[in-house]
């Protein structure tokens, strides 16, 4: 599991389970595994796999690529959700909320 406390400046990504506790001025990418978010995020938080629980504040969006996405703290942007499961509790505090619509296939010529 990786711990990440202090502050972190730029992208962090995270390919397995991870403890976030700290401050990051960027961005937070979870690509697999699962991240438990109770700090403070200055960017968005993208989950593209895997999963995040998200008790801490994050000041621009967050948006699930295809995970599963927990909000229970506090996001100043959107939640967006592009596929995957997404959950905020009633006591969240967010910014507003989108479900990305679903593109479909263009049909090809005959």
């Amino acid at each position: 599991m990786k711990i990440l406390d202090g502050k972190r400046i730029g992208t962090v990504t995270f390919e397995d389970d991870g403890l976030l506790i700290g401050e990051v001025l960027g961005d937070v990418i979870v690509n697999n595994g699962y991240l438990e978010l109770k700090g403070k995020v200055l960017g968005n938080v993208l989950v593209r796999g895997g999963s995040c629980r998200l008790t801490g504040i994050v000041k621009g969006n967050a948006v699930n690529e295809k995970g599963d996405l927990e909000i229970f703290g506090a996001v100043h942007g959107k939640v967006i959700t592009k596929l995957g499961y997404t959950y905020i509790n009633p006591g969240a505090s967010v910014g507003g909320v989108e479900k990305a619509p679903i593109r479909k296939e263009e049909a090809a010529p005959a």
